[in-house]
């Protein structure tokens, strides 16, 4: 049964995946002449979607997006939202664990 924590932390999951492959992307073209930066964007659509009409939002429905950006990477920025990017892929990973450690105590009675 796939809960809409569930569902949104797996659409969390994807994004931090797609945005380490294309940071790893962007830091080994550095110095290639005509590159254009590869972004991946999750939680500005789900800032935005938080704005809503609270009857009209379904952040479940929030999916990254890959964009290329018409400018070269930087090194600087890439290693901060790598950084980044380890950070919120940790906080991810411990709301799963969170989850699943929950469901697993109310199928079985016990938390470990």
């Amino acid at each position: 049964m796939e809960t809409p924590k569930l569902k949104l932390l797996s659409r969390a999951m994807q994004a931090y995946t797609w945005r380490m492959q294309a940071l790893a992307g962007n830091i080994a073209n550095l110095d290639t002449p005509g590159y254009d930066r590869i972004a991946v964007s999750f939680e500005e659509t789900l800032q935005e979607m938080r704005h809503q009409v609270p009857s009209l939002r379904d952040v479940t429905d929030v999916e990254p997006r890959v964009s290329v950006e018409e400018r070269p990477p930087v090194l600087e920025e890439e290693m901060m939202e790598l950084a980044d990017t380890q950070m919120r892929t940790q906080f991810a990973t411990r709301a799963l664990h969170d989850h699943f450690g929950m469901l697993r105590m109310g199928i079985t009675g016990r938390t470990g």
